[in-house]
């Protein structure tokens, strides 16, 4: 699992599937404001972190496309999907899963990917799950190594253009309210903790019922920030739908760019998840994906409001400087 949730993906109400359903007609209609993946995402950092969660033919395309990245890059759908063996209709809905518009987007991207060189990755047994039988001195290199990995596969997936569009979305709300389950929670109130620094309103929901009561009360001025690695977790998509109800813009950090909660998001800001065994869940690598994003985002919100963030940061730092010993 990508992060400690509670995920009933197939449960939720008709109600919410319904408003879930014309969120994303109107998304591929032009009848709302989204931020579409930038041509600059790495193609192959999105299959190798998403594939496992896609169906199987889906997955047949991406071990095609991973086993033989330069190939795939200069191949057309058809010749692609026989070697997949699958239809060119499901590679053409492989690359909309991975939030390109179509196939020559996504090709344009492992163009670009390969001519960069950054499809290659180094595969040694370091990359191998964290073990009951590894020493200190293992788990310490797997840990970290999968931390650098996940911090590499985040900067190639993270689409510039959202990040932008995000940010000022947050830099201009009248209130920004942030909500995640379980360990999303803990990187939704980091997110709080840091824009309350800057003057900007924020307000974090410590459960579903309180989530729902800030969604329904903030409107076309205010900005909800949801943080689920799955984007299918049931009271997260419940917020959602109250808060599209009010017309508040949704600013969604998540692992895939085709989940719920990133159909009916304004802003889409798409992070990846490490190495998973039965000792290191997949919540500790999303987790730290999520974290530089919201690192990245707080950054590049306090840019936009320098002449008002920087007096206040200062003044924040001043406030507990006699809390430290020299």
């Amino acid at each position: 699992m990508g992060e400690a949730e509670s995920h009933h993906p197939h449960h939720v109400t008709r109600n919410l599937l319904s408003a879930l359903a014309l969120a994303h007609e109107r998304r591929f209609h032009g009848e709302m404001t989204i931020t579409e993946r930038s041509e600059r995402a790495d193609a192959f950092a999105l299959v190798r972190t998403q594939s496992a969660s896609m169906p199987s033919s889906m997955r047949a395309i991406a071990d095609a496309v991973l086993d033989d990245p330069a190939a795939a890059a200069s191949t057309n759908a058809t010749d692609l999907a026989g070697r997949a063996g699958v239809s060119p209709a499901t590679v053409s809905r492989f690359a909309q899963h991975l939030g390109f518009a179509n196939f020559a987007a996504l090709q344009r991207s492992m163009t670009r990917a390969v001519e960069r060189g950054i499809h290659e990755r180094e595969s040694t047994e370091i990359h191998a799950g964290v073990s009951v039988d590894d020493d200190v001195a293992t788990v310490i290199a797997k840990v970290t190594e999968d931390v650098r990995a996940v911090m590499a596969d985040t900067r190639a997936a993270l689409d510039p253009h959202a990040l932008e569009a995000a940010a000022a979305a947050v830099s201009d709300a009248r209130r920004v309210v942030l909500y995640g389950v379980g360990a999303s929670g803990i990187v939704a109130r980091d997110l709080h903790l840091k824009l309350e620094r800057i003057g900007i309103v924020s307000s974090i929901a410590d459960d579903p019922h309180n989530a729902l009561t800030l969604a329904s009360v903030i409107g076309e001025q205010d900005v909800l920030v949801l943080v689920s690695h799955s984007g299918s977790t049931v009271e997260t998509l419940e917020v959602a739908h109250a808060a599209r109800a009010q017309h508040a813009t949704i600013v969604a950090i998540t692992g895939h760019a085709s989940a719920p909660l990133a159909v009916t998001a304004d802003h889409v800001l798409l992070g990846v998840a490490g190495a998973e065994s039965a000792l290191r869940p997949a919540a500790m690598g999303s987790r730290m994906s999520q974290l530089a994003i919201v690192d990245t985002l707080f950054i590049v919100v306090a840019q936009r409001t320098d002449e008002r963030s920087q007096p206040l940061l200062a003044r924040s730092r001043d406030a507990v400087r006699t809390h430290h010993r020299n």
